[in-house]
């Protein structure tokens, strides 16, 4: 099973293959904008697609880590568990038991 930040990657990559237009948008970014901004050409690319690709999470008011795992993962039994490891592991990060978890987010 692939970790939550491998799924959002892959996630974001087929989101952006998904939108020719975005993805034409930062590869329209020049060396001369990354120097403006401080960055490496590359570095400024990457920071804009997170933007994007977070702007539109936001916008459909999606949980990030869960709709990419769903997203990237053609198994659904894999992204079950993938999703419930991810959710577990976010409880354990709040201090919560996986029960104290499920009974507060209704699961």
């Amino acid at each position: 099973m692939k970790t939550p930040e491998a799924y959002y990657a892959q996630a974001r990559e087929m989101f952006f293959t998904a939108h020719p237009d975005f993805q034409a948008a930062l590869d329209a970014l020049s060396a001369d904008d990354a120097t403006t901004a401080g960055m490496t050409l590359e570095a400024l690319r990457a920071w804009h697609a997170e933007r994007i690709y977070a702007a539109f999470l936001r916008q459909k008011k999606l949980d990030g880590m869960i709709f990419s795992i769903q997203l990237a993962e053609p198994d659904k039994a894999v992204a079950a568990d993938a999703i419930e490891a991810y959710l577990k592991s976010h409880a354990a990060s709040l201090g919560m038991s996986w029960e104290e978890f499920c009974i507060k987010n209704e699961l």
